[in-house]
Order: structure tokens, then C-alpha cells, then sequence
């Protein structure tokens, strides 16, 4: 019975470890799996800025910045590329499966892969890659961000486990970002779990970037809530900045309530520094408001003038106008 036991492990180990994808021992290998609905058109491009410029070859064995714009739409399916050395992976980096490629040496594509198999596989590389040194952080990014673009619960559950579990915070804030960015609703419903039950204020900082950049219906309401509640001073300071970039227009009520409640004063100063950062001319409407309250502190009012003159905004300038005439004349 015993023994039968001890295959039985063994067998689960390997189809966790990912061996039945079969690669090679040296050179590049890739494989082609369903995306997460909504996934990037992840690629490459001669433009960053031009929206007109076509995407060119991702050249694998180079250091070449890949992502997606705006308007480059999603892809249904992704394609797993790693190159091996002496049986283990050194680069690896998942494209929108239309993205073009090139590599140095012939690719050896694999078979059926599965999504599940591929993430199992994928969580492996991650995990060794994790144990090690700084020179394997590519391969850790690039596993977890592979991961995210698989289609199916498998990956989302195995990149909660991650964010939650593992004892390298970093690799866990890493994590936590491909849930938030890749994952949909469901993604960011984990994100706004972990931000309010993580017991790690840094953590937790994180997360409500995170969440900022998620598919979440309620980021503003979350926010809000986190800057209102969370113990940390540095929590709540974050929450405040990350509604402001948010431009939600519950954004202005909520950060002027804390400049008037916030126990910490160093809260308070980052509330200030939250309202410049709203869009446009919401920005300088919110800190002349500050400036000319009476019932906040000296220091709040005169860091709100201090952004004021760092903005552009020829409302900004007019009131500074203002307030130099308004000293001149006493």
C-alpha cells in the first residue's frame, strides 16, 4: 500500500513540475495555449508613441521591451516561448500567438500543451527561479506574467496562491500585479481582498496600485475605504494618491475629508500632494480650495500653494497672482 502511495505522489510531482511538456534540452521551445479572456495583444513595436506604426518581430534573444498600447486590442490565444541551456530555462517571454518572432536559433515547437499543464509547468519555473539569485528575476517576472495570460481557473488560482502564500513579499507584490492587470473581475476581487486582510503594510501599499490599474468596478470605493481605515499611515497616504490618478469623482470629497480627520499629519501632507494629482484643472480647483480654508492648518494651506506653483495651469498662476497682490497690499 505504501508503495502505491509513493507512486502515486511521484506522479502528481511530475505533472506539477510540468514534465510532460517534454522540451528540449538546449535552444528554444514554444507552445500555444487559449488566453484569459481579455488578454493583451502583447508585442512588439518600432513606435511606442507612432499608433499608426506597425509591430515588428519580437527578437527573443535580445533585451527588447515588449508590451501592448491602448488601442492594440486582446489576442485569444498566447504563445509560451523559453530557451534551455544544459536542460534549464534562461529566457522566457509570452506573446499574443500573432505576434512575429525572431530567435537565433530554430524554435522546436511543442505539442498539445495544455493551459493547466502550462501553468503548472510555468508555477515551477517560478518558484526555482524565485529560490535563487537576482540574475533569475526575468524569469520569475516573465513565468508570473505567462501565467496570468492563461485562460482558465487553474491560473488564476495557482497566482492567488502565489500572492498570498509565498514568504519573498516582492515576489508576492509581482504576483498580486498580474492578478489586478490580467485576471478580470474575479482578479481584482482578490486584489481587494488582499488589501484589506494582508498583514504586511507594504503589501499592502501594493495592492492598492494594483487595484488602481484592475477591471474593478468599485477601485474608488475600495480606495476610499482603505484610506479611511487601514492602520498604517503609509497605507492610507497611497490609498488617497491612488484615487487621485484614478480621476474618480468621488476623489476630491474623500481626500479633503481626510486633510480635516487624519490623525497623521504626515497623512494629512500627502492628502495634499493627492489633490495634485487629480486630472486637469480638477487639480487646481481642489488645492485653492485647501489654500483658502480657513479651518485646516497653516502648513496644510501652504502646501497646497507650494503645488500650486509647481502647476502649469493658468488658473494655477492667476491665483498665485492673486495671493502675492493680496500680500503686497498689507
Amino acid at each position: 500500500m505504501k508503495s502505491m502511495t509513493l507512486l502515486a505522489a511521484l506522479a502528481l510531482a511530475s505533472h506539477a513540475s510540468g514534465a510532460d511538456l517534454n522540451p528540449p534540452r538546449d535552444g528554444w521551445a514554444s507552445w500555444e495555449v487559449p488566453a484569459v479572456e481579455g488578454a493583451p495583444f502583447n508585442c512588439c513595436w518600432n513606435n511606442w508613441d507612432d499608433r499608426k506604426d506597425a509591430r515588428k518581430p519580437c527578437k527573443l534573444d535580445a533585451h527588447q521591451s515588449y508590451g501592448t498600447r491602448d488601442d492594440d486590442g486582446t489576442t485569444d490565444a498566447v504563445t509560451v516561448y523559453a530557451r534551455f541551456k544544459d536542460g534549464k530555462v534562461e529566457k522566457l517571454k509570452a506573446v499574443a500567438s500573432a505576434c512575429p518572432v525572431e530567435t537565433s536559433t530554430p524554435v522546436q515547437k511543442l505539442g498539445n500543451v495544455t493551459a493547466d499543464d502550462s501553468v503548472r509547468w510555468l508555477m515551477a519555473q517560478a518558484r526555482q527561479a524565485g529560490a535563487k539569485s537576482s540574475a533569475h528575476e526575468s524569469v520569475l517576472e516573465h513565468s508570473l506574467a505567462a501565467i496570468g495570460l492563461h485562460r482558465g481557473d487553474v491560473a488564476g488560482k495557482e497566482l492567488a496562491s502565489f500572492a498570498r502564500d509565498d514568504a519573498n513579499v516582492e515576489i508576492r507584490k509581482k504576483a498580486l500585479f498580474w492578478i489586478a492587470m490580467l485576471r478580470g473581475t474575479s482578479g481584482a476581487q482578490i486584489t481587494s481582498s488582499l488589501m484589506f486582510s494582508d498583514p504586511d503594510p507594504e503589501f499592502r501599499r501594493h495592492a492598492a496600485f494594483a487595484l488602481s490599474q484592475s477591471k474593478s468596478p468599485r477601485i474608488a470605493a475600495d480606495l476610499i475605504r482603505l484610506g479611511n481605515t487601514d492602520k498604517s499611515g503609509e497605507v492610507r497616504a497611497q490609498a488617497w494618491f491612488w484615487l487621485a490618478q484614478t480621476g474618480a469623482v468621488e476623489a476630491e470629497t474623500a481626500i479633503s475629508s481626510a486633510l480635516g480627520k487624519d490623525p497623521d499629519s504626515g497623512v494629512r501632507e500627502q492628502a495634499v500632494f493627492a489633490l495634485s494629482q487629480l486630472p486637469g484643472e480638477r487639480a487646481t480647483t481642489a488645492l485653492i480650495a485647501v489654500a483658502e480654508d480657513q479651518n485646516l492648518t497653516r502648513e496644510q494651506r501652504k502646501r497646497a500653494v507650494f503645488w500650486l506653483s509647481q502647476s502649469e495651469a493658468d488658473a494655477a498662476q492667476k491665483y498665485l497672482e492673486k495671493v502675492l497682490a493680496r500680500a503686497a497690499s498689507r
